[in-house]
């Protein structure tokens, strides 16, 4: 234990400058049982970007946080299915038993079922950003993919002339899965940041999109795509149901608004509640039930705070007419990706959703009762100190996850 305050409170000490005008810097005791609670095995993995973050906001109602800790009796063990993924962001299962995957600097790659991985596909879309964190970002299958070929892509790339700018497009990926062709582009704006898509029970598709630029002006604004649940057809027009349309000044494609970064999106099974988990500057990692028409309240009211250490709106948390999350995180996870689990592969991970943690290295597991609330909560896979870029259930029943590296991973856990 002596080790262990020595070294925490050495990164106290790097990080203080940044603190010192939000919150007096926290004791080694409090250094402590951070760790302890939230974060990683210190002499594996080293010490925890956020294990001096101590601000513990009170939650509006008790469920919202620190859960009860699950230690399931789900035996399982991680096989590796790929290796030399360079900064992999997303993935989907494609009936040869192939998997497309997205790679943040170059495209879309094929990795094949003996493990191999493609060069970057010909004909993927031009991938170029003066972010390093901006690029390919997400590739999901149409419903109808077996018949059509059709993919739709998420990324944000730099056309000669301009600046950053966002894409939500469809392509199709040829027969011998080595290129990718008609690429439309479904939607189009300067300094858009579209995360993830999913494809809705009538063809539609969600898009979640990133403010993460202070001061941060676009998550509230409906002129802004940014900050967003976005709602588009397949053609690239937009729903007639879309609740913003009355108002000429808004982005018509906008569903909800108020979220900050949101890197994973999924349907409940069995239904179509939308849930999203949210990436939030420090601390306040939230977990959302998604509503047409809601205002999700970032940056007016926040669990956490931002980069630098300062508080978000002077620490507001509620506010009449802003939805409160259903779940949130401090110190912050950094979650990226997220999946229901459904079947019958994990008798002891029923009810359950996974969710992948970057800068918390770790798969985190929470239990949902029947009214949607959190009842209990697991953190997976902490020994391995990988950044976990997604998680998603494969057609074999199957967790795989994808993690964020040089030299990326695809894990399959295999339960016992």
């Amino acid at each position: 234990m002596k080790r262990l305050l020595t070294a925490l409170a050495a990164a106290t000490m790097l990080v203080a400058p940044a603190l010192a005008q939000a919150a007096p810097k926290p004791t080694p005791e409090q250094l402590a049982k951070t760790y302890e609670e939230d974060q990683l095995s210190l002499e594996k993995c080293g010490v925890p970007r956020n294990a001096a973050d101590d601000y513990r906001p009170t939650p509006l109602r008790p469920d919202q946080t620190r859960a009860p800790r699950l230690t399931s009796t789900q035996k399982f063990h991680v096989e590796t299915v790929a290796t030399g993924l360079p900064n992999a962001w997303g993935f989907a299962f494609l009936p040869s038993g192939n998997i497309i995957a997205t790679i943040r600097g170059s495209g879309l790659r094929i990795i094949q079922a003996d493990g191999k991985v493609s060069d970057t596909l010909a004909g993927s879309p031009y991938i170029k950003s003066s972010i390093p964190l901006f690029g390919m970002h997400e590739v999901i299958l149409d419903k109808d993919f077996a018949k059509n070929r059709t993919l739709y892509l998420a990324y944000v790339s730099t056309p000669a002339g301009a600046g950053n700018t966002g894409y939500i497009a469809k392509a199709k990926l040829s027969a011998d899965e080595k290129t990718i062709t008609d690429l439309h582009v479904l939607k189009q704006e300067a300094n858009m940041v579209p995360r993830r898509i999913v494809q809705a029970k009538d063809g539609s598709l969600f898009v979640i999109t990133a403010d993460i630029l202070t001061p941060y002006v676009s998550a509230r604004s409906l002129k802004s795509p940014n900050g967003k649940v976005l709602h588009i057809n397949t053609d690239g027009t937009t729903p007639k149901s879309n609740p913003f349309l009355k108002d000429e000044s808004a982005d018509p494609t906008v569903y909800a608004v108020g979220v900050r970064d949101p890197q994973g999106m999924a349907f409940k099974p069995g239904t179509q509640d939308l849930w999203i988990i949210e990436n939030e500057p420090r601390g306040g990692d939230e977990l959302n039930k998604i509503q047409r028409g809601k205002d999700y309240g970032f940056p007016t009211i926040s669990y956490g705070r931002d980069n630098d250490g300062k508080l978000l709106n002077n620490g507001l948390t509620k506010q009449d007419g802003l939805e409160q999350p259903v779940y949130f995180w401090t110190p912050s996870v950094a979650f990226s990706g997220m999946s229901f689990l459904s079947g019958n592969k994990y008798p002891g991970w029923k009810n359950s959703i996974f969710m992948g943690g970057l800068s918390g290295q770790q798969l985190v597991r929470v239990e949902l009762n029947a009214q949607g609330r959190v009842t209990g909560e697991e953190k997976l896979l902490r020994d391995r100190c990988q950044r976990i870029r997604d998680v998603r259930q494969g057609p074999d029943g199957l967790l795989y996850v994808l993690t964020d590296a040089a030299a990326g991973e695809l894990l399959r856990i295999v339960p016992e």
